[in-house]
């Protein structure tokens, strides 16, 4: 775990945006790290009642969009997709125009890169502000527990000074040393690739082997032992199981638009994803049945109910 080189700038202060199932979890970690320094969150989420735990731990609620730009000058904001940043975006960026107090913006969700450009292009206007774009690697429980693998690109000097901060919330930080925001959400894109694409493989593994009769249990056990990993062990154990709650995991709706983003970025860039068009296809016959809150590990009842194509000589 990378060790924090700093302590906290005393006239930093922190609002978050957004208390979903990963905000939450980062949210309360920072909250942690700032109380053990004399320091105070500042939340908002839509759903205020949200906002309990963190406020527990001694974070200030804010009323309104408008109270938290009030009383910050680093926002950080966690989402479930690209019009939610677009929304709340719409509202930061004027109130932002109305202030000279600098501000930093720190855009933590999963976006397409052309949204991440956005969010900059905007804030440029106003000098006085820096814009990063910063997803994260994890699921919510990882979130909860500080394992995150954290992604930063924009301002080196404003990542450099809230290492500390990104620390708190993550197991380690990679920092991509590239202004460009949009870096960041393309690498952020490239490593869900890697995610969705082992869940294709898993389940089309596990769903040969069923049909061929060989035990799951010992088909996991391999898994567990040759592919250490936790999207291996972990996707693999819910197939097995055939649990398909989203609960710690990732839901078909959010899989489907993160996939949608991938497949959009390689056709932008003349590079080609078949794992991705092929799991955008099993993901969408799971939305297309109702079950878009579903993990997106379920992908493995598509194939397991799909008819098998006819024998190969």
């Amino acid at each position: 775990m990378e060790q924090q080189q700093q302590q906290p700038t005393q006239d930093i202060k922190i609002g978050w945006i957004g208390l979903g199932e990963m905000g939450l979890g980062m949210a309360t970690n920072l909250q942690k790290y700032l109380a053990s320094h004399s320091a105070q969150l500042t939340v908002w989420n839509r759903t205020l009642s949200k906002a309990d735990s963190v406020h527990a731990l001694g974070a200030h609620v804010a009323t309104s969009i408008e109270d938290l730009v009030s009383k910050s000058n680093v926002i950080f904001t966690s989402l479930s997709n690209d019009a939610a940043v677009d929304s709340v975006y719409s509202q930061l960026i004027p109130l932002a125009s109305q202030t000279q107090q600098p501000i930093v913006f720190i855009e933590t969700s999963t976006i397409h890169p052309n949204q991440a450009t956005k969010n900059a292009q905007q804030l440029s206007s106003y000098s006085q502000h820096k814009y990063l774009q910063c997803p994260v690697f994890g699921r919510p429980p990882a979130a909860h527990a500080a394992q995150l693998v954290w992604v930063a690109s924009g301002d080196a000097e404003a990542i450099q000074k809230l290492r500390p901060y990104f620390s708190s919330m993550s197991a380690s930080i990679i920092d991509l040393k590239s202004t460009d925001v949009a870096a960041a959400s393309s690498f952020k894109l490239i490593g869900n690739f890697f995610v969705v694409g082992t869940i294709e493989l898993l389940a089309e593994g596990l769903n040969l082997a069923e049909k061929v009769g060989v035990d799951q249990q010992a088909v996991l056990q391999f898994i567990q032992t040759f592919f250490p990993t936790p999207s291996w062990t972990g996707y693999s154990q819910k197939m097995v199981d055939g649990s398909t709650s989203k609960e710690g995991g990732f839901a078909v709706d959010l899989g489907m638009k993160d996939v949608r983003h991938m497949r959009d970025l390689a056709a932008q860039n003349g590079a080609s994803l078949p794992t991705a068009d092929l799991a955008y296809k099993h993901l969408k016959a799971l939305q297309d049945q109702g079950k878009g809150d579903q993990d997106w590990s379920s992908i493995i009842n598509t194939l397991r109910e799909t008819p098998a194509p006819q024998s190969r000589q």
